[in-house]
């Protein structure tokens, strides 16, 4: 970061757009907008001229899994590659460029059909170390004698199931690493706030919350995700609920899976609903059903989710029970649409991959959506469904000041250009963030 929150800060001469129109300048300290309008002249501590660039609020992406995500990241995608020799020479560079591989394994990915490799084809260029190559359809694993032997594997053809249960764990040390390696790029793509989800345990929220938050470029919303009622329980007995943590790193919703037997849904939803969590929910009808009895027969609480929520009469089910919808940055933007005319707040996540803001947008502005509509559903609709639409979402004086400097206005350009459309700046909480020189 390059000041403080206390620090004052003033950009001028620029497209700020806020709740009721633009302005030319914007002033901020202590994390909060302070002002808004078209003075020219007699600001005092740090001004920055825009020279005519548009700011927006930043970025969120509601629901993106960071750390698989950054992960991803230290493997080798074989999308490229076209024969054994083009599969050998990317391992090759891949193993000589990485001498201490995350977890101590070698990861290829996205092995395209075509091409088909053996065991002594990865033992040609990583003999001595665990390797795994992932076909394209993530339906099958080739592993070399390695990782055969350290997962004691008595074939060298795993499933992916078989292989990622086998698989060691992320260290504390692994952990720290990723989220120093990968901030700076999340920052990068105009994101001031993610929601990613937390698979099963406060353990991982403690490395988050105690000892990792002061090196996040972004604001850190962690959904838990559960597989039975008694293990949420356990993690409710701990007393974190929704919207506990530190500033940079909150306890978001109790995320509910599709594939959990009907009953024990029901009972995972009916729990943590009169715990006050937040629930966020499969799209599937027993989900809704639960929401619906929970909503309709015990206390209120504001906002539950559905995920990847499509139509056939459940945007009007969400609508009556005042649920949010949670959108993959692929969905179609039909159903975006559907949502919005039945009054269902949207914002948009990732999913596995994290997506850029600026080129999801551009693609529901090609597919139908107006410009607004699109840039809503990463700004004010995940402000809202984030229960945080009274400090973020909208640039109005007393938010919080998470910005996103961009060097175009996405509402002066054509649809396919959006995307185009760079990064200059990222301010989270009046942080520089993120700063393309």
């Amino acid at each position: 970061m390059e000041q403080t929150q206390q620090e004052k800060i003033s950009l001028v001469n620029g497209r700020i757009h806020t709740r009721t129109g633009t302005a030319k300048n914007i002033t901020f300290e202590h994390g909060r907008i302070v002002s808004i309008g078209d003075e020219s002249g007699g600001f005092s501590g740090r001004v920055i001229d825009l020279h005519g660039r548009t700011v927006l609020p930043g970025f969120c992406d509601s629901g993106v899994d960071f750390l698989s995500w950054a992960e991803s990241q230290e493997r080798l995608s074989l999308s490229h590659v076209h024969s054994v020799k083009e599969f050998k020479d990317a391992l090759a560079a891949y193993f000589h460029a990485n001498t201490e591989p995350l977890r101590g394994w070698y990861i290829a990915y996205n092995l395209p059909d075509e091409v088909v490799i053996s065991r002594d084809d990865i033992e040609e260029i990583v003999a001595s170390r665990p390797c795994a190559v992932i076909d394209d359809k993530n339906t099958h694993i080739i592993l070399n004698t390695p990782a055969m032997n350290e997962l004691n594997m008595p074939q060298d053809n795993v499933e992916p199931d078989e292989f990622i249960q086998h698989l060691p764990a992320l260290t504390d040390d692994n952990i720290k690493s990723l989220v120093k390696a990968y901030s700076p790029k999340v920052s990068a793509l105009g994101i001031s706030e993610i929601w990613s989800d937390f698979q099963g345990s406060e353990s991982l929220w403690e490395i988050f919350a105690e000892e990792i938050y002061d090196s996040l470029n972004f604001r850190l919303r962690c959904n838990f995700k559960f597989n039975d009622v008694s293990s949420q329980n356990d993690f409710l007995a701990t007393g974190l609920r929704t919207g506990d943590g530190l500033p940079f790193c909150k306890v978001g919703g109790i995320f509910i899976g599709g594939e959990i037997e009907q009953q024990e849904q029901k009972n995972m939803i009916y729990s943590a609903h009169l715990s006050g969590c937040q629930i966020i929910s499969d799209n599937g009808k027993s989900s809704l059903n639960a929401l619906e009895r929970v909503v309709k027969k015990a206390r209120k609480n504001s906002r539950h989710l559905v995920k990847n929520f499509v139509g056939g009469g459940l945007v009007e089910r969400m609508k009556l029970l005042n649920l949010g919808g949670v959108a993959v940055s692929d969905m179609d933007a039909n159903f975006i649409h559907e949502g919005f005319q039945n009054g269902v707040v949207v914002s948009a996540g990732s999913g596995k991959n994290l997506t850029a803001p600026l080129k999801a947008i551009g693609r529901f502005v090609s597919d139908g959506l107006s410009v607004a509509e699109a840039l809503n559903i990463y700004t004010w609709g995940a402000a809202w469904n984030g229960g945080n639409d009274l400090r973020r979402g909208e640039l109005a004086v007393g938010n919080d000041a998470d910005m996103v400097v961009l060097e175009q206005d996405p509402f002066m350009v054509r649809p396919e250009e959006i995307s185009l459309i760079d990064v200059t700046t990222t301010f989270t909480a009046g942080c520089v963030a993120y700063e393309n020189n």
